[in-house]
């Protein structure tokens, strides 16, 4: 049903070269509204379809598996962080290895071991950057038009406006301050929960009016 008033959810982002993009459809979002369409030719959202604009009623918790990119985000974490590990490790057996070496003027053996370890880091770094995905960016938008609400907190709507952007962990500064710059909307950063909400209530539709719509989805 359509809903007097815009309804507050939270959705997430791809950051592609172009600016922002749908993170499961790949659809570019050059500005901060967008209107939902469908390629059979109805309005969206229907019913009987996967169209229209979507996103999740409460704030995303990290690993939150209704959200693509943020469901993957704690193997991803842990992943680069025991890749890093086995770098710093390696440099420490390096540093172990060559200095007595060294200090004894066995230079070719130490040159040796130094680029056999070398080369193997090297390989680490490499899975590093390959396990790595794009740069993705979360943020809060009013959803108004037809808005279906299911039970596990997933919406799909007709119009979505952009009211803030959020950096996860992980998403350098400078990129998701240019682009929040790029759309006119605020940033927060993902320890900042309370102060997007506060401002949420205070410059977009208050909290309990946007739940209140929700109930008649």
């Amino acid at each position: 049903m359509a809903t007097p008033l815009p309804v507050l959810g939270f959705r997430e982002w791809v950051v592609a070269r172009g600016g922002l993009v749908s993170s499961i459809r790949g659809e570019p979002w050059p500005e901060a509204a967008a209107r939902a369409s469908c390629e059979i030719g109805h309005p969206a959202p229907a019913d009987d379809c996967r169209c229209g604009i979507y996103a999740i009623e409460s704030w995303p918790k990290i690993g939150d598996d209704r959200l693509y990119e943020e469901a993957a985000t704690p193997m991803r974490l842990l992943a680069q962080g025991l890749l890093t590990a086995v770098v710093l490790a390696g440099l420490a057996a390096l540093f172990a290895m060559d200095q007595p070496l060294v200090a004894r003027g066995s230079w070719m053996p130490a040159f040796l071991i130094g680029a056999a370890m070398t080369l193997g880091l090297g390989a680490v770094v490499a899975a590093d950057l390959a396990i790595m995905r794009p740069a993705y960016l979360m943020g809060a938008v009013l959803l108004s038009g037809r808005v279906l609400r299911y039970e596990n907190g997933v919406l799909r709507a007709e119009h979505a406006r952009i009211a803030c952007l959020v950096r996860p962990i992980g998403v350098r500064r400078v990129l998701a301050a240019s682009l929040a710059g790029r759309l006119g909307v605020p940033l927060f950063h993902w320890y900042e929960r309370n102060q997007a909400l506060r401002y949420l209530s205070e410059h977009g539709d208050p909290w309990e009016r946007a739940s209140a719509s929700r109930s008649g989805d």
